[in-house]
């Protein structure tokens, strides 16, 4: 597993690497589709080793390459899209996602497993392939989001909101008002 956790930090150096040239966007789209492909095939192959070492594995180290690169996108990205004012919330509701997905994913690994015990489910070979094609769906479902609503961030300056504000008026001065000499 080494290896997988190597490839993702490469992902996330690479996508850092990438986002300035073609965009948050596109790299969102490309990292989305690509992990689709590689945890389907991985659960397709399940059984299949290519040299003594199960193609599970491969395929698994090629996802964690789009899903943690994917990750190091969206991070940035959020307060890209929303600007300096509500950055900070956008982020922080995308962690909350992030927390609910953690509870989520398992839970329902464990529903399509078909165990009893949801606190630690044991994972059946006939299991394998339905929980990757769940996590290949929730891959393209984020592969899609970057498709359909995602704006592109790439050349465009971060705000302090939705519009750049313009400067405040400036107030009237407050000089003394004059009086009027008294007449003798």
């Amino acid at each position: 597993m080494f290896s997988c956790r190597l490839r993702g930090v490469t992902g996330k150096i690479i996508v850092t690497l990438i986002a300035p040239l073609i965009g948050r966007r596109v790299l969102g789209v490309l990292w989305g589709f690509g992990g689709v492909v590689a945890l389907a095939a991985a659960g397709y192959y399940n059984g299949v080793f290519v040299g003594g070492l199960p193609l599970l594995v491969i395929l698994l180290c090629c996802s964690t390459f789009c899903i943690e690169g994917g990750f190091s996108n969206l991070a940035p990205y959020t307060v890209e899209s929303y600007g300096v004012r509500m950055g900070a919330r956008s982020s922080g509701l995308g962690q909350t996602a992030n927390g609910v997905g953690k509870i989520l994913g398992p839970f329902s690994l464990a529903l399509i497993a078909g165990t009893s015990n949801i606190v630690s489910p044991k994972a059946t070979e006939a299991a394998v392939f339905p929980a990757f094609l769940f996590l290949a769906f929730c891959m393209l479902l984020i592969g899609l989001s970057f498709l359909l609503l995602g704006v592109e961030t790439h050349g465009r300056a971060i705000t302090l909101g939705e519009e750049e504000e313009e400067p405040a008026p400036h107030p009237p001065s407050r000089s003394a008002p004059k009086r009027a000499d008294p007449e003798v």
